[in-house]
């Protein structure tokens, strides 16, 4: 099974709800069969739920908290690996950094190893252990656990950010368009980004090329806001 295919899919479920066999095959420029066999691996994982000649995914389902995270976990690995070692050089011994809930960011923490004296505060439930399992110093958010995200967010965490001064903040969305806008489909998320850039001395944006000329609904902020963007 293509993990790029199940990446399509799942990304046309979250915008449409439903699809059907014939879009997805013309979509994906396979064939139905192998597109039924893709929506049967995809079920399995109770990601979705078949339906007669198509697909969908339920409002307020788990699988519509599950399918985001999912879809994060399938974006082209190589190139993530590329931008975390790109945004490790950017990083001093003692610095303190904020570090999101994305993969992208997550992808950082294993180029940190070498650096000393370092401190990541982070919202990142995934990010939380990994860091745990490198020794890293690391500070947590807090607040309410986003399951769609698997991150920490709500007025607790926006306390915490509040009260550090980093030195530098790593994070991703889901687009940046044309016109320099950085948008994500989870308007929470948003707000702590907005809240780790604001009280960081740099601020990076890790965005795969793909993302470019995309556009979501929240809007983050203008990339003039930040010190730079790492792209692979």
């Amino acid at each position: 099974m293509s993990k790029e295919r199940d990446k399509i899919i799942l990304e046309l479920l979250l915008k449409k709800q439903k699809v059907t066999v014939k879009e997805l095959a013309a979509a994906l420029y396979v064939s139905e069969p192998s597109v039924r066999r893709d929506l049967a691996g995809l079920e399995r994982q109770n990601l979705i739920k078949r339906t007669h000649g198509g697909a969908m995914i339920e409002e307020g389902a788990l699988s519509k908290n599950k399918i985001p995270f999912k879809v994060r976990e399938l974006e082209e690995s190589s190139a993530k690996v590329v931008m975390a070692k790109a945004a490790a050089e950017l990083v001093e011994d003692g610095n303190i950094i904020f570090l999101d809930a994305s993969t992208s960011a997550y992808n950082v923490i294993p180029f940190l190893k070498e650096k000393k004296n370092l401190t990541v505060v982070t919202n990142g439930v995934r990010a939380l252990e990994k860091l745990a399992e490198y020794g890293i110093n690391t500070i947590s958010t807090g607040g309410a656990l986003d399951p769609a995200c698997m991150s920490l967010v709500g007025e607790e965490a926006y306390k915490t950010i509040e009260t550090i001064n980093a030195d530098i903040c790593f994070f991703s969305c889901r687009g940046l368009d044309s016109d320099g806008n950085l948008t994500d489909i989870f308007q929470a998320e948003n707000y702590i980004r907005e809240r780790m850039i604001k009280h960081s001395k740099r601020a990076y944006l890790i965005c795969a090329k793909e993302k470019f000329g995309k556009k979501y609904f929240h809007n983050l902020c203008h990339k003039s806001a930040l010190d730079g963007v790492i792209s692979s």
